[in-house]
């Protein structure tokens, strides 16, 4: 009778070690409904892996799959934000533990955005509402950042290129300086006249250069302040930059300067 009871009382004390040393992701009711995940199914997945909590509690692989399927399939984000705090709660150190941290902050948001505000006080509703807006602000700030970076990486490979087309421009003047040729009465009179005619009727664009110089909007500036900057006419900035309003410039921004048109004075 004693060592009946002693038995029993072995068996019962080994079940809940056994339960505890189980690797959660092998049992029945979490693999069967890995399937269902898999087969879409998403309903039943839900179930399966609810059934696997009610064997074992603290069954983590179990919250953490619930909470992934409740915020990106079902968007049930209550139920995603609970599950992903008790997965972060059974295990704080797990390899995805950032990323849950992630998910559980888009959570909030979402949940946040899509809560009937009806049954709240003002204050609340005011306040949900000034976070779901700078959210979005924020994703378009993002958004206008990532555009001004791809326009900065333009204005910087165009000026690493610059010097080489400047050398590429120059070398044929050079070749062309070394030849002469007989002199006839009056030539250095023509030849002088013919260099002051050519000086004063250049472009003042330098050779080898593309036709728009680059310009980095900052505070304040606007079309007319930047063609006295850079002595171009109002209309050739704005010809320039087709599409573009001189009121709604944004600071970084990356625009067109034309180069200057008029002849030097004499």
């Amino acid at each position: 009778m004693v060592v009946a009871l002693v038995f029993a009382g072995l068996g019962v004390g080994c079940k809940p070690m056994a339960t505890a040393r189980m690797d959660e992701e092998r049992e029945a009711y979490f693999l069967d409904a890995k399937e269902r995940l898999l087969a879409e199914d998403f309903t039943e997945a839900v179930l399966g892996f609810e059934k696997a909590l009610e064997v074992n509690p603290q069954n983590a692989a179990a919250h953490l799959e619930l909470g992934l399927v409740h915020y990106q399939e079902t968007h049930d984000y209550a139920a995603a934000i609970y599950h992903f705090n008790k997965m972060l709660e059974l295990r704080p150190d797990h390899v995805m533990a950032s990323r849950i941290r992630e998910h559980l902050e888009r959570c909030r948001m979402d949940f946040a955005s899509s809560v009937n505000l009806g049954p709240l006080n003002q204050h609340t509703e005011a306040r949900l509402k000034r976070l779901v807006e700078e959210r979005d602000e924020l994703r378009e700030k993002v958004s206008q950042m990532e555009g001004q970076v791809v326009q900065l990486r333009e204005v910087l490979k165009a000026t690493r290129q610059a010097p080489a087309q400047m050398t590429q421009a120059r070398e044929p003047d050079l070749a062309g300086s070394g030849s002469t040729s007989p002199s006839l009465p009056g030539a250095s009179e023509a030849t002088e006249a013919s260099t002051l005619t050519s000086s004063q009727s250049a472009p003042a664009r330098p050779l080898g250069q593309e036709k728009f110089r680059k310009h980095v909007i900052r505070s304040n500036d606007n079309f007319y302040k930047l063609a006295q900057h850079y002595g171009v006419d109002l209309k050739a900035m704005e010809q320039a930059n087709p599409g573009l309003n001189s009121t709604k410039l944004q600071i970084g921004q990356v625009i067109n300067v034309p180069y200057p048109t008029t002849t030097a004075s004499r």
